[in-house]
């Protein structure tokens, strides 16, 4: 059994670029992009998971997120 993910990367203003990975399959307004283009200016996003941790940014502190293809895990 395969399992497909969307890699996204946040491309900070100081310049840092975090990646983050969510299930291909998950309908847009319930994923990252859905709730990122949701939030309001002043939101506080809430990215990673209880693997590998979480991180929280200011929405402000994003300067854009560009996509970094679909990669597929065997589970």
């Amino acid at each position: 059994m395969f399992t497909y993910y969307q890699v996204y990367i946040l491309h900070l203003l100081d310049g840092t670029k975090i990646e983050l990975a969510e299930e291909y399959d998950i309908p847009e307004e319930k994923g990252f992009i859905g709730l990122y283009t949701k939030a309001p200016l002043d939101e506080i996003i809430q990215v990673g998971d209880r693997l590998t941790g979480f991180s929280f940014i200011p929405k402000r502190n994003i300067v854009y997120v560009s996509t970094a293809g679909v990669v597929k895990r065997e589970e």
